[in-house]
């Protein structure tokens, strides 16, 4: 299935950086109510949109976060190994080709940073504060768009990192550095990754999938990329090609493989494990009933891994038929 190509200046554009900057200048109530107006149309008639990274991420930490997975990426096979996720009980570290952790219980654990790599720890983690700044606006705007208290979504939040490389046309991973600082929570469902997704050698057309459709297990997700390849699914249905634009962070997607290289840096921003994810009473009435059963989000998680694993036997089993 083929992607649209979509210039940037079709993508929803909803500019937060006056939230993010709000304590130190005030937002005028007029200013705010439309940037909320303007995410909630986003969300609802269109499933996603683009925030500008100026006033909101530091286009030089951007930047030096690829350049530390270059250079990661550069080290030696046996210093690599040193880093594998599997030495850790958190899957914390490099994830190799052909692996992905699969981590179903406590996530709870210690940064691993490559000191073979100066301004590593550094440069990757003060992106990290960054985000995470971000993803406490969005969700206190995505509370407020619907004319909720603000703090109804601002659940406990902690931090984990992870890089990973993702190859030719398999849903396999070869990554670097994972890890972990907690915050206000104990186990909230929030983490980065950096992705390599290195050029192809044979021609590629648009439908190849590197990494098949798929929503991620969290409540939202804020994506960077410096090269094409990122699909997004509308709300009609239609797969769309996101452009690539410094200056911009960007459901249900996919990742297309490319005969260049391609970076990303992806924020996951989920809730505390055992936090009830459920229709809010707010939305529910008699004409408007619950259609979703409730879980915690640890349960949601799982639910998703083991569906995922069901699909990779699957597809082995047709692969070996």
């Amino acid at each position: 299935m083929t992607a649209a190509k979509l210039s940037l200046q079709q993508l929803p554009l909803v500019d937060v950086s006056p939230l993010v900057n709000a304590d130190k200048h005030a937002v005028a109530p007029e200013q705010k109510a439309q940037i909320l107006a303007d995410m909630r149309t986003a969300c609802l008639e269109t499933g996603f949109f683009t925030v500008p990274t100026q006033g909101v991420l530091s286009s030089q930490l951007i930047e030096a976060a690829y350049t530390r997975a270059d250079e990661f990426l550069a080290l030696p096979e046996a210093v690599k190994l040193q880093y594998h996720c599997k030495r850790t009980p958190n899957a914390r570290g490099w994830t190799p080709m052909f692996e992905e952790p699969s981590v179903q219980g406590s996530s709870l654990g210690p940064n691993i940073w490559p000191t073979e790599v100066p301004r590593f720890r550094e440069d990757v983690y003060a992106l990290y504060e960054e985000t995470t700044k971000l993803s406490h606006v969005l969700f206190q705007s995505f509370a407020e768009m619907f004319d909720l208290p603000p703090e109804t979504f601002l659940v406990r939040i902690s931090c984990v990192f992870n890089m990973t490389r993702h190859c030719d046309s398999h849903c396999t991973k070869r990554g670097y550095c994972c890890a972990k600082q907690q915050h206000v929570s104990e186990e909230a469902e929030a983490f980065m990754r950096l992705l390599t997704y290195p050029e192809t050698h044979v021609a590629v057309k648009n439908s190849t999938v590197g990494i098949a459709s798929h929503t991620d297990f969290e409540c939202f997700t804020i994506i960077h990329q410096n090269g094409e390849g990122l699909h997004l699914l509308n709300r009609q249905g239609n797969w769309i090609e996101a452009p690539v634009c410094d200056d911009r962070y960007g459901m249900e997607h996919r990742v297309c493989n490319s005969e260049k290289k391609r970076q990303s840096i992806v924020r996951f921003n989920g809730a505390d494990g055992d936090t009830v994810v459920a229709p809010l009473p707010t939305f529910v009435s008699a004409e408007n009933p619950l259609r979703y059963a409730s879980m915690t989000q640890r349960e949601h998680i799982t639910h998703q891994i083991d569906l995922a694993e069901q699909l990779l036997q699957q597809t082995k089993a047709a692969q070996a038929s």
